[in-house]
């Protein structure tokens, strides 16, 4: 099994010829575009953190484990327009491999007409990978012992775009990860790939008390095959939110987000395996905290509905 998992991580991260998902992926997307779209960065009316931890393919020895820690703040108000800044760093493992992410955000909110906002963002850092040969025995398969030395010690520059355009009610946006396309130093005719992210989202109001979150995201890397993700949530008086979510290929799952306090929010996923995998490990799970320095009403805050 540690082979198997080891040749499908070695794919998975560096191949060339293999077109996939390099990056992490997280199923309350909604409560985590800061991972996909740094133009997000200080939409929230005050300094924010988010910790977070996913829990991919439970019981699968090897299956991935993510991490992160999400900072962001906005400054320089003048009505409307502000800048925002933040910081995340994303620690990522699967079978012997791993990655540790730092990335430093930056984003430029301009108010529109019609109730809308557009902000456009970059994101500069780097990704330090991992190569744990420990416990490995593979008698069959010959490795270049320089590659494998020159894994342990692979830092990659990151650079990152996005466009957010946003109002009460809806947003939309578009992010390039990866925008450098890094080569692997080490590993010949082996690089990072963009990925594209589209995002949509609307809340509608149903009535005093209920509102109707639907969201879609669709990724795309290299000449993959795309992505299609989506997530309906009812919220009930801004406190309690819970909904079902989807993903090609992949299966279903079950959301719940909890405003346990004006300042500190707690989500939670639990995805249910539809593909082969469900015959090793049926189950992932997913939970975020947030923290905020101030509660939901803020002077001169522009409302999202990826947030409020």
């Amino acid at each position: 099994m540690k082979k198997i998992l080891a040749i499908l991580a070695l794919l998975w991260s560096f191949g060339s010829n293999v077109q996939a998902q390099q990056l992490p992926q997280y199923t309350n997307f909604t409560y985590n575009y800061l991972n996909y779209n740094p133009a997000v960065t200080g939409s929230t009316p005050c300094l924010e953190a988010r910790v977070g931890y996913r829990m991919q393919w439970a019981g699968f020895t090897g299956a991935p484990r993510t991490g992160y820690v999400v900072v962001h703040n906005k400054f320089g108000l003048r009505r409307y327009n502000f800048h925002g800044v933040g910081m995340m760093v994303e620690n990522d493992s699967y079978g012997p491999f791993g990655s540790t992410t730092l990335v430093a955000n930056y984003a430029y909110h301009l108010k529109l007409t019609k109730g809308f906002s557009l902000s456009s963002g970059i994101g500069v850092g780097f990704t330090q990978y991992r190569l744990g040969l420990g416990g490995i025995t593979m008698p069959d398969i010959d490795i270049d012992p320089a590659a494998t030395a020159s894994l342990g010690t692979i830092v990659a520059p990151v650079v990152n775009f996005g466009l957010w355009l946003y109002r009460k009610d809806r947003f939309y946006g578009l992010s390039v990860r990866q925008l450098s396309q890094p080569k692997v130093k080490g590993l010949p005719d082996t690089q990072m790939r963009r990925h594209f992210t589209l995002a949509y989202g609307r809340a509608i109001q149903i009535d005093d008390n209920f509102t109707f979150k639907p969201a879609l995201l669709l990724n795309y890397v290299g000449k993959s095959k795309p992505s299609l993700e989506g997530q309906a949530m009812l919220e009930y008086k801004k406190i309690i939110s819970v909904g079902l979510a989807g993903r090609s290929g992949h299966g279903g799952s079950a959301l719940v987000k909890f405003d346990a306090l004006p300042y500190i929010t707690i989500a939670y996923a639990y995805d249910i395996t539809a593909n082969r995998f469900h015959y090793a490990a049926l189950n992932t799970h997913e939970v975020t905290l947030g923290f905020r320095a101030c509660g939901m009403k803020e002077r001169n805050h522009v409302p999202c509905a990826a947030y409020d």
